[in-house]
């Protein structure tokens, strides 16, 4: 079963540009599904760091990301 994917479209840099056109020239990747990629894992990094900051406001005794102690 896929994720259900959510339109998203925006400006981007001539760098980054040519970046995923050369990513697209030497995997056929369409770059569309590159920036997913990379958008996706930075996404999970976050996620990530997030869990680690609430453990860590806890351990301190600060209210944690919802709030909650």
């Amino acid at each position: 079963m896929s994720v259900e994917l959510k339109d998203f479209r925006g400006k981007i840099t001539p760098e980054t540009d040519a970046v995923l056109e050369a990513i697209n020239r030497t995997t056929g990747k369409d770059k569309s599904e590159i920036a997913r990629e990379i958008l996706h894992k930075w996404a999970s990094d976050q996620i990530d760091v997030a869990s680690v900051l609430d453990t860590l406001l806890r351990r301190e005794g600060i209210a944690g990301i919802g709030g909650g102690k």
